[in-house]
């Protein structure tokens, strides 16, 4: 949910009592533009955040929300450079080529700012327009007194960190099963590299992502193929619904009652698992027999590293052993409540009373949440 930049500056106001006019207009200008550094090779990205690591203190710190769906998400020296570190560059680099804002939302920020009771905050303002509010450092009584080290951050980004690393493990993995692998004269040159990983038994990974619905499940593996190097497949549950005439009687009272997981199994899970191509239709609401189902989707595991399966019932039981990583979403009920009332508009009620509550009912008959290896609660990333 978009926060008020009123509220934001007061919060930062009261977190950095000695927080000098340039400091707020350095608060103003990031949560309208994002990062306001020069454009930089991931290379040279990640050896400042390694130097910035060394110079900053050994406690996390939480990330604080600048409005506009950023926040500064503090370099300490708990991250690992080896994990959390690239992962940060690569997501400080999407940020700045992403985020967007205008004069007009600046012009706005500065005249909430200009009514806060701070010591020459109108002059500094006036002057600072007058130069057309370029990019400002942090006073120096602000770098003296708190000791700054952050990057300016997508939310999501900055929410998903603990989720994207063992996903970026896990690909990091599969590169360096590569190289241990034997290279008999020039036999490499003369197949893809990936179908020699293949010939040698080394399949793609396979993670789930389950969770509830308004979570940010899709969200998810929209970030995983932005931030995550290497090829990936991304498999949605929403294709893999069982058709209306081949559900169970009583399908709303069984776990998972309206999807096709032997399907899942069959033409996706066991031939990834066995480093066989796999190919499966998109289901069709509309279609009356499951050969009606759309296009087929082809994926050579030759092709790929990482076959990320998204959507709620992914985890379930039955499936659970096909995955190397599990991950649930989840966020707070009355968070929930508004992003589906905002995603589903006039279906919302039939969604709520039906939809919703079977998930629920399947996520306590399986303990789904609990056999996860990782649960991420996504309340404040987006807005």
């Amino acid at each position: 949910m978009s926060r008020d930049f009123l509220e934001i500056a007061e919060e930062h106001r009261a977190r950095y009592p000695l927080m000098e006019p340039q400091d707020f207009a350095k608060l103003a200008y990031q949560s309208e533009f994002g990062p306001a550094h020069m454009v930089q090779s991931p290379d040279k990205v990640l050896a400042a955040l390694m130097a910035e690591r060394k110079e900053s203190g050994v406690a996390p710190l939480p990330p604080e929300d600048v409005g506009n769906g950023l926040c500064r998400f503090h370099i300490t020296q708990a991250l690992s450079t080896l994990s959390e570190l690239p992962l940060i560059g690569r997501m400080f680099a999407q940020t700045m080529a992403t985020a967007e804002g205008t004069e007009a939302g600046l012009a706005q920020k500065l005249e909430v700012l200009a009514a806060l009771p701070v010591p020459g905050m109108g002059e500094y303002l006036e002057g600072w327009r007058r130069e057309g509010c370029p990019p400002v450092r942090h006073s120096e009584t602000f770098r003296a007194a708190y000791n700054p080290h952050y990057r300016v951050l997508r939310r999501d980004y900055a929410g998903f960190l603990p989720a994207l690393v063992p996903i970026d493990r896990l690909t990091r993995e599969h590169y360096a099963a590569y190289l241990r692998l034997p290279r008999p004269g020039d036999k490499l040159s003369e197949e893809r590299p990936s179908a020699y990983l293949r010939r040698h038994g080394v399949r793609p990974y396979v993670v789930a992502v389950d969770g509830r619905c308004g979570s940010g499940k899709t969200g998810f593996s929209r970030v995983v193929e932005q931030l995550i190097p290497g090829t990936k497949h991304v498999a949605h549950m929403d294709d893999l619904y069982l058709p209306w005439e081949e559900r169970a009687p009583d399908w709303m009272e069984v776990p998972a009652g309206n999807m096709d997981l032997e399907r899942l199994q069959r033409e996706i899970l066991i031939p990834v698992r066995a480093g066989e191509p796999m190919t499966y239709g998109p289901f069709l609401p509309g279609a009356p027999v499951l050969d009606e189902c759309g296009d087929p989707i082809d994926v050579d595991p030759d092709d790929v590293e990482l076959i990320l399966v998204e959507g709620t019932y992914s985890q379930h039981p039955s499936l659970a052993g096909h995955y190397d990583y599990k991950i649930f979403l989840t966020c707070d009920r009355e968070e929930q409540t508004r992003r589906l009332q905002e995603r589903e508009g006039d279906y919302y009620p039939t969604f709520n009373q039906l939809w919703r509550a079977l998930e629920e009912k399947y996520f306590a008959a399986c303990g789904t949440e609990a056999a996860a290896d990782l649960v991420v609660d996504t309340t404040g990333f987006f807005g």
